[in-house]
């Protein structure tokens, strides 16, 4: 019986840190996209030159998720929803990152745990790949408006790119 519970606590763990990984590489993503969406609404200038845009993007890409999501509210670049959900979305990054594991630790113990904890998680993939495909929607449009086609199609690969990654 002792060996049973070993192996359902191994499986739990093994279960819980994959999803943690797929959920921080999400995070991630966002943030990347969030900063290049940062930069083509309020730095980029048409016909800057591709030099100038990647040493923009290096700066932005180096800032937090938290300082980037602060400077597109207070810049007011996003629609209401979506600054609402970047900033629900940078909530659940920050527990996930700093405070997860005090607040799970009896996931490995617990199936049950272990299921709100793998829900939590699950929904924030969902947030962040709605967010980014929003993101890119978004910067498309005004890549076009801009006159900036070569953005515009990029963008799309991205959405077309994400909507591909859903689970569903």
């Amino acid at each position: 019986m002792e060996l049973d519970d070993q192996l359902a606590k191994a499986d739990r763990l093994v279960t819980i840190t994959q999803r943690i990984g797929f959920t921080l590489w999400h995070v991630q993503e966002l943030e990347g996209i969030a900063a290049t969406y940062f930069v083509l609404f309020a730095q980029a200038i048409r016909g800057m030159g591709t030099a100038d845009g990647v040493v923009l993007l290096d700066k932005a890409h180096g800032k937090t998720f938290g300082a980037t999501v602060q400077q597109m509210a207070k810049a007011g670049l996003l629609p209401p929803d979506i600054a609402r959900r970047l900033a629900a979305v940078l909530a659940e990054r920050n527990w996930l990152v700093h405070r997860s594991r005090a607040t799970n630790r009896g996931a490995v113990h617990s199936d049950a745990a272990a299921l709100v904890l793998v829900r939590r998680l699950d929904a924030i993939v969902d947030d962040t790949t709605t967010l980014m495909k929003d993101l890119a929607e978004l910067a498309g449009q005004h890549s076009k408006v801009q006159g900036m086609p070569g953005i515009a199609e990029i963008s799309q690969r991205l959405v077309e790119q994400w909507h591909s990654m859903d689970p569903g």
